[in-house]
This record gives C-alpha cells, sequence and structure tokens, in this order.
C-alpha cells in the first residue's frame, strides 16, 4: 500500500474486507512517514499484517534507487516501532519456513525446531537409501522474513505499466503510467507479479503482439501455477474498481482504480499457504 495515497487506498480495500481501525490507521501512516525520512526513502509501502497469538506483526518496505532490487523490509509489534526484518539467504531457513505448522507467536526472538523431509540417495533410477532427517534450528524473526518475501514473490501484484525499466536496468514507478483502461481491466494478462522476472525476456515479450520492452519484462499473473485458479478477479464498474485475490495466500488483495496511477497491495493474513486449492474446485 504506497504511503502517498494510503486512505484511499484502505477505502478501496474495504469492498473487500481488509481494514484496519481508524486508529491504527494514523498510528501506521505517521509511523511510516517517519521511517521514510530516517531512511530517506524514495518510497515506502506498507505490506501487510501477519496475525500472531501474542502481539500481530505488521509489515512495510521502502526503496531508494530501485523498486525491485533495493526494497528494505521492516517489522512492527506497537505499529510505531519498526524494526529491520533480516536478510536470509539460507535454502533450509525456506525449506523449514514452507514446513512449519505452528502459528506465528510474535516474539521475534523465539525458538522452533522443525524437520526437514529426508533424503533419498538414488542410483540408476532406484532408491539405493534414505538419509536421516534434518531438524533445523528457526528463529521466529527468520521465519517472518522468509515468509514474507515468499508471499512477495509468488502473488504480490501490480498493473502492467506501473513500473518502468531503465536503460540502467534500474525498475522505477512509471510517472507516466495513467492506469488500466475497461477494456484492459479484466485481463489477468495485464497484471504483473511484483518482483524480479523468473521467465526469459523473450517469453515475456512473445506473449504481446504490442509488447513494450521498458515494461513488459515482468512475469504475468496468468501464468501462475495452477493456471487460471491462482488469482479471483472481481471489477466493480460502478466504483471504477478492480480487485484481484490470491487463491494460493489467503489475505492477500490487489486493488487498482481505473484510469488511476493509484494501486497497490495488502497482505492480512496468518502466513500460511492454502493447500487445498487444487480441491476447491
Amino acid at each position: 500500500m504506497n504511503l502517498e495515497y494510503f486512505t484511499e487506498g484502505m477505502d478501496c480495500l474495504m469492498y473487500c474486507g481488509l481494514k484496519l481501525s481508524p486508529e491504527q490507521r494514523i498510528l501506521i501512516e505517521n509511523s511510516l512517514i517517519a521511517l521514510q525520512n530516517d531512511n530517506r526513502f524514495s518510497g515506502m509501502y506498507l505490506w501487510g499484517r501477519i496475525t500472531a497469538t501474542k502481539n500481530d506483526y505488521y509489515i512495510a518496505f521502502g526503496y531508494t534507487n530501485d523498486c525491485l532490487k533495493d526494497r528494505k523490509y521492516f517489522y512492527s509489534l506497537d505499529q510505531f516501532q519498526w524494526q529491520l526484518l533480516p536478510f536470509v539467504q539460507s535454502p533450509k531457513i525456506f525449506q523449514a519456513t514452507t514446513l512449519a505448522r505452528e502459528p506465528f507467536m510474535g516474539d521475534p526472538s523465539v525458538m522452533s525446531y522443525v524437520k526437514l523431509d529426508p533424503t533419498f540417495e538414488i542410483v540408476g533410477n532406484h532408491v539405493v537409501g534414505v538419509g536421516r532427517p534434518e531438524v533445523v534450528k528457526l528463529k521466529e524473526e527468520e521465519r517472518l522474513a522468509a515468509i514474507v518475501f515468499i508471499i512477495t514473490e509468488e502473488c504480490a501484484i501490480c498493473p502492467r505499466g506501473a513500473l518502468y525499466k531503465m536503460t540502467d536496468g534500474r525498475v522505477i514507478p512509471n510517472p507516466m503510467f495513467c492506469g488500466l483502461d475497461n477494456l484492459q481491466v479484466d485481463s489477468q494478462s495485464f497484471y504483473q507479479l511484483y518482483r524480479l522476472p523468473r521467465n526469459d525476456l523473450k517469453v515475456n515479450l512473445s506473449k504481446r503482439s504490442d509488447y513494450n520492452y521498458p515494461i513488459d519484462f515482468l512475469d504475468t499473473i496468468d501464468c501462475v501455477i495452477p493456471l487460471g485458479q491462482a488469482f479471483a478477479l472481481n471489477l466493480q464498474r460502478n466504483e471504477r474498481l478492480v480487485v484481484i485475490k490470491s487463491c494460493l495466500w489467503l489475505g492477500m488483495t490487489f486493488f487498482h482504480k481505473i484510469n488511476s496511477h493509484k494501486h497497490g497491495f495488502l497482505y492480512l493474513g496468518d502466513g500460511k499457504k492454502n493447500s487445498d486449492l487444487l480441491f476447491m474446485y
């Protein structure tokens, strides 16, 4: 949720049940303004909230030069003081995060133990041995950072043209973006994943007859597996508003005002993936 139109964006998300109390809005907005000024960020955003048993985690991020590569994430337990989220690189931390079943406690220092899947020794297409499952010591602060990264990678959305790739490789918000029109808003091919692309550039460009290299370098959401089921698009023409919900991570919601540069996403959930999606259709 962009801090520039924080109140209006929250009002748009109220149509789909996502809301914060007036007191929370004021406290978060003011604290994020101070956080942006202290770090001299070019852009500041509220990412969302992950519910926990004791204290909920509020997540925000900002960037300086590149809105995809330079993002720094912060978390807060009181919506006032913000702490920098650690940068997680270990594959075992990500694996343990996806296997963790207990809810978040709300204490960044609490430790948990997660048993990883056993490894298999394969020779000639035959399993000849099974390794002992490894137990990983998982700090909740690292788990929080990992789950925020995973959710962002899989379902954070921006409309086509909202981000612009400069000739030096930097990605910035497109100052010329005026929003999607009535003929574009109901197609998932006009919405992109708000992260570094995974597909080859030629693949993304070849899908469009009207491709534009500076804006079509990102992956579109219509390619997310399961195809056609990962996102649910709801168009409210009377309100000139489109809302897209993630079916994989329930609680992640994107909004865009038609013919306007205003858009954003917000996650309000428990940090658990919907593993039953394929059985819901």
